[in-house]
Order: C-alpha cells, then sequence, then structure tokens
C-alpha cells in the first residue's frame, strides 16, 4: 500500500481505492484516476476479481478498512459485475461501481445490504468523491469549486457568442 494512501485515510483528508476487476480495465480506470487527480485526491488502483480471487478481496478490504480513515472505493468491473455488490456488502465505506461497459445493469440490482452507487461516467466517479470529502477537507472544497466555477464562466462565455 502506498504511504500517501494511508496517510490520508488516517488523516480524514480522504483518499480512494479503485478496485478492476481485470487488466482489461486499465483505460477505464486511467480516466478515473485523472478526475481524482484533478481533485487532488490520493488514489490506488488495484486488480482482484470479485468472481476469481474472493479470498484475496476480502484480503485487501481488511488491509484498507484497517487504516481506519476516509476513504471510498470504486468498483470497475464489467460484465456480471460481481465487484461492486461484494464489496459494498462488507465495506465499511461508501461503494461507487463505475463499471466500463456501461450502461450495465448487473450494478444495480445488487440485494438488501449492497447499497453502492452507481456512476458511469469517469470523470464523475472522482467529482463524487471530491464531493464526499469537500466538507472535511478545504483543498478538495477549493479544487471542486474551481471546477464548478470554470464551467460555469465556459458556458456563460459560450452565451456571449451566441449573442
Amino acid at each position: 500500500m502506498d504511504s500517501s494512501i494511508a496517510e490520508a485515510a488516517a488523516g480524514r483528508r480522504g483518499c480512494a481505492v479503485i478496485l478492476a476487476g481485470s487488466a482489461s480495465d486499465r483505460p477505464h480506470v486511467e480516466k478515473i484516476a485523472r478526475s481524482l487527480e484533478d481533485f487532488g485526491i490520493p488514489y490506488e488502483a488495484r486488480i482482484c476479481s470479485a468472481h476469481k480471487e474472493p479470498e484475496r478481496l476480502m484480503v485487501l478490504l481488511r488491509e484498507y478498512e484497517g487504516l481506519g480513515g476516509a476513504i471510498a472505493y470504486i468498483a470497475v468491473a464489467g460484465g456480471t459485475d460481481a465487484l461492486s455488490g461484494t464489496l459494498s456488502f462488507h465495506a465499511l465505506a461508501p461503494v461507487i461501481s463505475c463499471p466500463p461497459d456501461a450502461p450495465n445493469p448487473s450494478c444495480l440490482g445488487n440485494p438488501p445490504g449492497s447499497s453502492n452507487a452507481v456512476i458511469y461516467d469517469p470523470r464523475n466517479a472522482g467529482r463524487f468523491v471530491a464531493q464526499l470529502f469537500a466538507p472535511y477537507n478545504p483543498e478538495i472544497a477549493e479544487r471542486l469549486k474551481a471546477s464548478r466555477d470554470q464551467k460555469v464562466r465556459a458556458l456563460e462565455a459560450s452565451d456571449r457568442e451566441r449573442r
């Protein structure tokens, strides 16, 4: 585990763990990672299949949950997504499903107790994590405000050009 993840979690500044079901999910993971970087959120990306490595998934989850801090999990799994449901049932921290093959209904139909959020756009997954931590981390809050304000300015400029 990267020391910045442990420090951010323990310091309650917030961090994210991206768990991908396979190496083929890498392009989608990279988009999520860029979004997290835009908001200054430390993250770690791991590959672990809930179907093929359920015991290893539990070991990883215990490792991250053992940090005892502010963590959000982002599950990246296509096809029949067992990753997000398994994570959200066993994790104490929030789990976001961001499937690479969106729209993927398999991450929507988890049984009671598996309460993952579903966000299809990888950029919005990073933004959602920023919103989770912004009330407790002024640096993330400032980046979130700056991102919002920049989008508003761009819209206003486009409107002025159309007149």
